[in-house]
Formats: C-alpha cells, structure tokens, sequence
C-alpha cells in the first residue's frame, strides 16, 4: 500500500532541507580541487614540453641541422606557442645537468654575403631590434680543461675514424679560410686541398668500409655547406672565373671552430705544439687570441705553496735527467 500523500511531501522537504545544509561547503571544495587539478595538468604539460624540446635538440645536433624557433614551435610546442620562453629555459636546464651542453644562438649570416634579393628582402624587414638567427645549435657546456680528446671523443654517427676524418677538415678548411682574411677563393681553396691530398676523394663516414672507405671531395664540401661550416658565394658578374666562387666560414664553423681553436691547429702543425714566440706574436696580430704564457710564468699567480711544490718537482726531474725533453705535463696545460 503506497504512502499518503502528505508524507510523500514531508520526505521530499526533508530531502531538500539536507541538501541546503550541505550546498553552502561543497562549491567551495570543488573551486579548490579543480584549481590544483589545473595547475597539476599544467605542470605535466610544461615537463611533457621540456623533454620534447631536450629529444629535438638533440636529434638536430646528431644531423647537425639547426635548432630553427620556427621548428621549436611546429614540432614541440604546437598549441602553446606562448610557452616558449618557459620551455626553452626548463630544456636549457635539462640539458646542461643532464648531457653538460647547452643550446647557443647561430650568429647571423655576414650581410655581404647576401644575394641581392635577399639584401632587399633584409632592408625592408629591418627594425630598430637588433637581427637574431633564431636558430641555436649544441655545445659543450664542460670547463675547459675537461674538453680534451680522452673525455670527449669523436662521436660514433657511423665510425669514430671517419668523424674523427671529417672534424679535421673542415677545422682545417675553417683556419685557412679565416687566416686568408676570411675570404679564400675557388682556384686557392683547390690548390690547399691538393696539399692535403684530398683534391679527388677524402674519407667517407666509416673510411672502414671497405666498399666506400672514400667519396667524393665535392659531396664533402656540399655537405658541409649543408651544414653550416662552409658558405660558396658565386658572383655572376665574372661568370667562368674561377676567382668569382669565394668560399667564407659558415655559422656554425664560427662557432665550433673559434679563433682559440684556429690558434691551436697553427700551434700544432707549424710549431709542432710548442712555445714558440715567433709564432705567438703573428697568431696574436692574425687572431687576436689570449697570449700562451710559458708554464713557469703562468704559476706566478698561484699560491706560493703551490709553486714551490711545482719547483721542487721540475728540480728532482732535472737531477734525474741531465738534459730533459720538453716537458709532456707543461704542453698539455699549454
């Protein structure tokens, strides 16, 4: 037998009743946790972002393409195009306590080796900013004396040999482009390479196979074009010429490849790496690079215990041989 009607009515205010009484707390409740729910997403979000960036950067620098802004926002940022500044920061972070590298801006390509449509192209956007690539690329974030071969070796894209190979070249293309006055034309450029005997073939990616252990010099030198170390200008006007292609320093040859660096392939090759004071004056005038001090004037600014110690140790190697080599300690901190 159903329930009267007037007790249906007084269960369904008494229902509400209870409901009012709780009402009051529960929004309240709700605000609070939705608000820790957002900012728990956003979080996860930025983390996401970050080790998306960090994986990008780190694919580029294998292939040594630029890490370009533009390919930042349509591969990793997608929709949050506004949180570059954030991402990029937190990747930079990552990376340096992670791998010891960093992401550095490219510097701008020289405005003299522009075309003359892209001249006008840069005249009608320029603005009272200063220009920016908006392209990075990695470097080692480590301190100096950790840059050595022993703890960074030649990376292992397809063989040690043929990276090792690679990086010798084009470091040394980079240091007499740069000593010629940054400028260094086709017929020169040839003339160089033949020194080298690398006027035909130089060594391939794995020189260990023995199927193509060479290639090509010109897919070498396209590909480091392709890569930024080498810029060809070709000026039309002196068409068949072989003094209209000039060959300059790339942007990230300007990087990896730095005036320090270029003083040390000289030092190497002409001064078999030692103090020579002949050769330091002409790398200072060409290069404008820090004066290597010989080792005993270099310890005059340490701590006094520290040099006596040092000369104790050079007395007790000069008693033990009378007439002693250069010393390996001091090149190595030369």
């Amino acid at each position: 037998m159903p329930p009267p009607q007037s007790q249906r009515r007084q269960a369904v205010e008494s229902d509400e009743d209870e409901d009012v009484h709780q009402r009051p707390d529960s929004p309240a409740d709700d605000g609070n946790s939705d608000v820790d729910h957002m900012h728990g997403v956003e979080r996860d979000e930025t983390s996401q972002l970050i080790k998306k960036l960090v994986r990008y950067a780190l694919a580029c620098e294998y292939s040594r393409t630029p890490i370009r802004r533009d390919g930042i926002k349509e591969r990793v940022l997608g929709v949050h195009g506004r949180e570059f500044k954030k991402v990029f920061a937190g990747a930079q972070k990552q990376l340096r306590a992670t791998f010891g590298m960093e992401m550095v801006e490219l510097p701008t390509k020289d405005r003299n080796l522009l075309t003359v449509e892209q001249k006008r192209k840069a005249t009608k956007s320029q603005s009272q900013k200063e220009p920016t690539s908006n392209s990075y690329m990695l470097v080692s974030g480590l301190p100096e004396h950790l840059r050595v071969p022993d703890i960074i070796a030649p990376s292992k894209v397809q063989s040690a040999d043929g990276e090792a190979a690679y990086i010798g070249l084009y470091t040394m293309l980079i240091s007499v482009i740069t000593l010629s006055g940054g400028e260094l034309s086709d017929p020169r450029l040839r003339r160089y390479l033949t020194r080298l005997n690398a006027a035909e073939n130089m060594p391939s990616s794995n020189p260990n196979n023995e199927n193509a252990p060479s290639e090509k010099t010109e897919l070498v030198l396209q590909r480091m074009i392709k890569q930024g170390y080498l810029v060809r200008v070709a000026d039309n006007k002196n068409a068949g010429d072989g003094d209209a292609i000039t060959w300059h320093v790339g942007p990230r040859g300007k990087m990896e490849v730095d005036n320090e660096a270029i003083a040390a392939v000289v030092r190497e090759v002409y001064g078999g790496g030692q103090q020579n004071e002949d050769l330091e004056r002409k790398l200072q005038a060409s290069l404008k690079v820090k004066d290597r001090k010989p080792p005993r004037s270099a310890a005059a600014g340490r701590a006094p215990a520290t040099i006596q110690e040092d000369e104790e140790e050079e007395d007790a190697e000069e008693d033990d041989e009378p007439d002693p080599g250069p010393s390996t300690r001091r090149g190595r901190r030369g």
